[in-house]
Order: C-alpha cells, then structure tokens, then sequence
C-alpha cells in the first residue's frame, strides 16, 4: 500500500478545509505565534511519553509548508521528501520509532524541533503518543484564563508526574481534586497516581478514537466533564469497553461551542411551529410525573413548598397528569428507583435537590424519551433542565425593608449554604439596605456552619433587626423566618418569602402534553430556566405592620423588577477588598450574577470554609459551592431577555 499517497490524501482534505475558512493550511509555528520566545525561560523535562494529540506544530517554520496543520504530508509523491516519509514509515512498522523526538512545551501543547516526518508517521498510524525530549518554556503569567490554568498545570504535574491531564480552565485541577475518592489525605499516594493515570489512559483512548470528527472539547476538559457526570468512585475500576459506553452516552456534551442558555422570562420565549396534524395524533393525553425529594416534605420546608407545587398541578391540570413522590437520600439509590419510575410509565422527572443534579446525568443519557428537570443552576448537560427562582430579587426588596426598619445601622443576615447564587442574593440584600441607610452594615452568619448557634445567631445585642431562612417546615413551631425584628426577647415576623413552583410545574408539563417545545428550548441546547418575580413564582409578602409608605417604595421597585426596568446591580458596586466588581454606567448581566463569589463592601463576615461545614451540607457544597464542583463559567452563559 502506498502509505504516503493515503496520508497526503488525508492532508490535503485538512489543507482544502482550512483554506476556504480562511485559516492557516500549515503547521502552526510557534516562533511566529511567540515573537519573544527567545527571551523566555526555559526547563528540561527530559525524556517523556507525550500523547500526539497535543503535538500541533513545529518550532520553527522550516519543513512546516511540507505538512497539513494535521501534521500529514502535503508534498507531491515523486518529491525527495515523499520517498524518506514512505522509507521511514515502513522502518517504524518493522522496528518502531528509533528515537525520541526533540520538542518544546508551550502552554500545555508541543511543537517539534526535530523529528516532524516521526511525528508525521505515528499520526498517520493512529498512534496515541511518542517519545520526546521535552523543553518547557515559561510564559510571562498575564492572569488570563488559559493562562492560570496552564500553570495550575505546572504545579500538578509536578505533584503527581502527570503530564498528560491538561485542562484549559482556570480552577478545573481543584475541582479534579475535590472529587470524592480520588485522593485520600493532602499528599499524593502513588496507587492513587497510578489509578488516575489509568482512567485518563482508557478515557483518551475511547474519546480520540469516538470524538476525533467532531468540533469537540480538548480532551482534558472532557475528561472532568466525564468524571464529574459519573462520579470518580464509579470510574476507576472500570475497563476500556465500559468507558466506550459511557463517552457514547455523554457524547453530545462533549461538542464545543455550546452555551448554557438563561430563560429568564417565559413569556419572551417563541413558540415553536406548529405540531403536524399527524403528529398530534401520538400527543400523550396524560403524563406521569414523578417528583424527587432528598427528605420528606414534612421535614424540609424547601420539600413542602416544592410539594405545594406538585399538588397545585393535580389541581389544575386534573386527569391530564398523574404524580408520585419519592424520597432518595443518596446517589446509590437513585439509578433503581428512577428505573421503577420509568418501568411504571414515568416521563417526566422533577429533582427538586440541587445535590440531584450529577445522580440524574446517568439515568437521563440511558432514558432520553424521559424529560428529566433538576432544581438547580449549573448544569450544562443539554439532557438536563434545570430551574431555580431569582432570590436575589426578592432579597433586595427585604434589604430595603430591613434598612428602613433599622434604627441603629446594625443588621443580621443568615444565609443557608455557601454555594452559588447565594452571594447574589446577600449582595442584593445588602444594597437594598444602603440605598435607604447607607451607613448601616450587614452581619453575615450562616446556618449550615458548625458554630452557628440556632438561638442566638448574633452575639451582640444591638442586632435587632435580622433575615433568616426563607421558609420553614410545616412540622417545625419555630418563627425565626424570613425578616423579623427582636424585641425583649420575642420575633416579631415583618415579611417572608413565598415560593410557588406550581406554576413553573404546571407550564413544563402543559408543554409536554402539547409536544410544542419553544424552538429555543430544544434538546440541542443546555438551558436553565432562571426565574423571578417576573413570573409568578417568586414574590414577599409583608406583614400589615409595615409602614405604609415605605411599602409604596418598595411596591415601586417591586414592580421595576417585574418589568426589568431596574436591577441591584446596576451602578457601582465594591467587594470586601474595595475591588470594584461592577462600573458606575453599567449593569452586570444574569452570568456575573449568578456567578458571583464574592461579597459587597458593607457585609462583615465571609464565605465559611468547607471544613466549616456541617457534616449534612457538605455534598451540596462540594458540588455546588464556591470553588466546588460545577463552578460556573462566565464565558458558558447566554441568556433570554428584554
């Protein structure tokens, strides 16, 4: 066979390609790519196994007009340079690659000094890596994203000798670390180094030889997505033909490009065409759904409330909808119950638990004729909605009550977990209260640390005035709740939060029922319905104590964030630090909300630490808290608005 004419065939294909999108045809250069290259520091590394994949270029220009930017040959086959290419190829099938080749690391990526013809062959061969000499060079560090992650990069390989796990997001080494199992004290073992190399070395494999085609996430990053969907614990004893199944199963997440879209409004949303008479004839005229709970609604007032909205859909939609309840307190036992579910007719499926949201990612790429909903925000997994109310809205409505209740300035604030959206939601409190007492500060104490003290959150006396949790338990007698003065030792309640998922349950379903999705909302997209008090589900109601005219002022600003004419956010606003975190002229957009991990500069007190954590929280907060699991991304996010 003539191996060369079929490689050059291959390198034509990618030339042609990146010729009509007007992209360079050949190897990248690195010396053109870094004009001070020269000048920067350098570091022997020595001899290692590198994968192919990330060789992508060469260092300097000379034989790099000879190879497609896929390192396959481009050169006529009677040339010089296609006879040596054929030679060497079959000396590489008869007795392998004699040498290393010599190659400068850059950011992660290699380009060849020496030995571009073997890096050739090995590509056309479909082998996974190469020997190299291997040279790091030191970039300056400009705080860029690609940029911290990379010498995040550095340091990890220099703890564990892993040189092939390269991730390109900032944070992504701490979030691999914080997988449960993965390592067992602060240093690392090497059966543990030996156990990620393996599941790294089966999950490359699968993915470069099922992924390759596609415009697809560099592997390293969908390695984490891979390991965060499924649980390190349920990977690393697996072999290669099981891990070929689960890439399959999660393969259209892996596709780049793709946003995580905001629904913040559902009356903006477009419908979609209209259902074809034909296909109307196979509408399901009733749904069965099933609603998840992490503990019964009779102990969790977030349950009870979510439980109220499962029972206002009985209500209004009748004999259309059949619904049941499940309590699933762990992940083990979440796989079987939702195959029962689905065994009983079950197609639709409500996680009403943030902490749900990697257990059901499993059960929704196996079941794709079930829809799945998580109450959550950060997932990016097109198989999976997920929901959540805007609480910072109706924060701010109690901060502004909170500061016209306040005589001395001095104001508690309790917030529950220290996980993502709750910083908005006490920034937006806290600017509430500086816009009618902007000298008052906010005393920030959190529920769910070891040493909160349930009856007296706040040891200085003069803070009388106090937010709490947002709802309580039907089975619990306790009115600590919502925004509440203390006077001589009682509660007097002054305004609450009300949550009313029925209305978001009731929409979702009647879509379904109508087979009439929004074009917006396909299966092609990851979207996350943010709602507010825009929408009917979320609102404060305040006690008829309350001054009437402070209620007009709030009942004005009330109704501008209903109409998205105001936001909190919209103005200057300074961190802890001084840090200034959003300009004068500008208004943060819904991502920077959402991902916000950090607090306003009239808060006193700080984000808890994981080890602050009661023993019960500490799976949310792994997954979902500042730093955790699924740390949301800015550049992730679009959003649907006026």
């Amino acid at each position: 066979m003539d191996h060369y004419s079929k490689a050059r065939r291959e390198g034509l294909r990618v030339y042609s390609a990146a010729a009509q999108a007007n992209q360079p045809p050949y190897l990248p250069v690195l010396e053109e790519k870094v004009p001070n290259l020269s000048q920067l520091s350098r570091l022997s590394l020595g001899v290692q196994t590198i994968p192919l994949d990330r060789v992508i270029g060469s260092v300097s220009q000379g034989r790099s007009y000879a190879f497609a930017s896929n390192f396959q040959p481009i050169l006529e086959p009677g040339s010089e340079f296609a006879s040596k290419w054929e030679r060497l190829y079959g000396s590489v099938e008869e007795k392998g690659v004699s040498q290393p080749i010599t190659v400068l690391e850059y950011m992660g990526w290699y380009y060849v000094i020496e030995g571009n013809k073997r890096t050739s062959v090995m590509k056309s061969m479909g082998a996974e890596d190469i020997d190299a000499d291997v040279t790091r060079v030191i970039p300056e560090r400009t705080g860029e994203p690609e940029n911290t992650a990379y010498f995040e990069y550095c340091e990890f390989a220099k703890e564990t000798g892993l040189y092939n796990i390269l991730f390109t997001r900032p944070g992504s080494y701490r979030k691999l670390l914080s997988l449960p199992g993965l390592r067992a004290g602060d240093t690392w073992q090497q059966e543990e180094i030996l156990s990620l190399r393996k599941l790294y070395a089966y999950f490359h494999a699968a993915y470069v030889s099922l992924i390759h085609d596609r415009n697809a996430m560099p592997a390293g990053d969908a390695f984490l997505t891979y390991l965060v969907a499924f649980g390190y614990a349920n990977l690393k004893d697996e072999d290669l033909e099981k891990t070929r199944e689960r890439i399959r199963l999660l393969s259209r997440e892996f596709e780049a490009g793709d946003r995580v879209k905001l629904v913040m409004d559902p009356s903006e949303q477009k419908p979609a065409p209209p259902v074809p008479i034909l296909g109307a004839l196979f509408r399901p005229s009733r749904i069965k759904a099933a609603f998840l709970f992490t503990r019964s609604p009779e102990e969790s007032a977030w349950n009870y409330w979510h439980n109220l909205g499962r029972l206002e859909v009985e209500e209004k939609l009748g004999d259309k909808v059949e619904t049941t309840t499940a309590v699933i307190p762990t992940r083990g036992d979440f796989s079987g119950e939702i195959d029962q579910l689905i065994a009983k007719g079950y197609t639709a499926v409500f996680a009403t638990s943030p902490v749900m949201l990697n257990s059901c990612i499993e059960p929704a790429l196996k079941h794709p004729e079930v829809r799945f909903l998580c109450c959550s925000l950060l997932s990016s997994y097109t198989n999976i909605r997920t929901y959540y109310m805007r609480f910072y809205e109706a924060k701010f409505l109690l901060g502004l009550a909170a500061g016209i209740l306040s005589k001395n300035g001095k104001i508690g604030y309790i917030a529950d977990f220290p996980i993502f959206g709750v910083p908005s939601a006490a920034n937006a409190f806290a600017i509430g209260v500086r816009m009618v007492n902007p000298d008052a500060k906010i005393y920030l104490n959190w529920s769910s640390a070891v040493f909160f003290d349930t009856k007296n959150p706040f040891v200085d006396p003069e803070i009388r005035v106090i937010c709490n949790r947002d709802i309580t338990a039907p089975t619990y007698n306790a009115r600590d709740y919502g925004l509440y003065l203390r006077e001589n030792g009682e509660i007097v309640n002054m305004a609450t939060l009300i949550l009313r998922w029925g209305p978001f349950y009731r929409l979702m379903i009647e879509r379904q029922l109508s087979g009439n999705l929004p074009a917006s909302e396909n299966r092609d997209a990851a979207t996350n319905y943010w709602w507010g008090l825009n929408s009917d589900i979320l609102d404060v109601v305040f006690s008829a104590r309350f001054d009437p005219y402070a209620m007009r002022l709030i009942n004005h600003y009330r109704q501008e964030l209903k109409e998205n004419s105001f936001s909190p956010f919209e103005g200057e606003l300074r961190d802890q630090s001084g840090r200034i975190r959003c300009e004068a002229d500008r208004r943060l957009t819904p991502a920077e909300i959402l991902c916000m991990d950090y607090l306003a500069d009239n808060i006193v007190g700080t984000l808890p630490s994981p080890e602050e954590i009661i023993p019960t929280a500490r799976p949310l907060v792994k997954l979902q808290g500042i730093g955790g699991e699924l740390t949301p991304e800015l550049s992730s996010f679009s959003w649907d608005r006026k």
